[in-house]
């Protein structure tokens, strides 16, 4: 059984007003519309990395919550974590003075058939490996992954699509946004192009 065979489902739900789509295979779909929107694309779809240094850190701080470590707007910004119950986690942090939420859960399936929730670190490291869209005040559209933050606005086509491929630790991922009749950015993201390679932007890092 592969890594991803063994993800049985993931899900996740943005607060306060973001709406986040998922499928296990590696697909992110975000509707984004005003800045406080943000989406976390916390799709769990295939090998999930513990344990990398500098990526996720977890400590318990007793009772249900712990405190994360993760990558949101490309910094790394410390959470607090809250259980919801059913396998399900709700991460509270401070971005521009205010507070945002962004809530996920996951389950392994073992080699047995063995069913296992995930826990709060594994959840918070499938977001990490998925990008997320913003548009900011201005009109102007970013892409965040890891520790990148990079404007993309010129690069969307006249039929609204935009093609870009980003790299993190030596892995390439690709990404077709588009930008939908409500100024919504929903995309998917793959580890293996939908198009040709060529029509895609590469995004360095800055």
């Amino acid at each position: 059984m592969t890594n991803r065979e063994r993800y049985k489902q993931a899900f996740s739900a943005l607060h306060p007003s973001g709406r986040l789509s998922l499928e296990v295979e590696e697909m992110a779909h975000i509707q984004k519309k005003h800045k406080t929107n943000m989406a976390i694309a916390a799709a769990i779809a295939c090998a999930v990395i513990i344990g990398i240094p500098g990526t996720v850190y977890a400590a318990d701080i007793g009772g249900i919550q712990e405190k994360l470590s993760m990558w949101l707007y490309g910094e790394k910004t410390q959470v607090d974590v809250t259980e919801n119950g059913g396998g399900g986690y709700t991460f509270t942090y401070e971005h521009d003075g205010e507070t945002e939420q962004v809530s996920g859960g996951g389950i392994i399936i073992g080699e047995d058939g063995t069913e296992t929730w995930m826990d709060a670190g594994e959840v918070a490291e499938g977001m990490n490996q998925h990008a997320s869209i913003e548009e900011d005040e201005e009109g102007r559209v970013w892409v965040y992954y890891y520790d990148q933050k990079s404007d993309i606005t010129e690069l969307f086509d006249e039929n609204n699509l935009c093609l870009i491929s980003l790299s993190h630790d030596g892995k390439t991922v690709y990404l077709e946004i588009t930008r939908d009749e409500y100024d919504s950015y929903p995309f998917r993201q793959s580890s293996e192009p939908e198009y040709d390679r060529e029509l895609y932007t590469f995004v360095p890092a800055d």
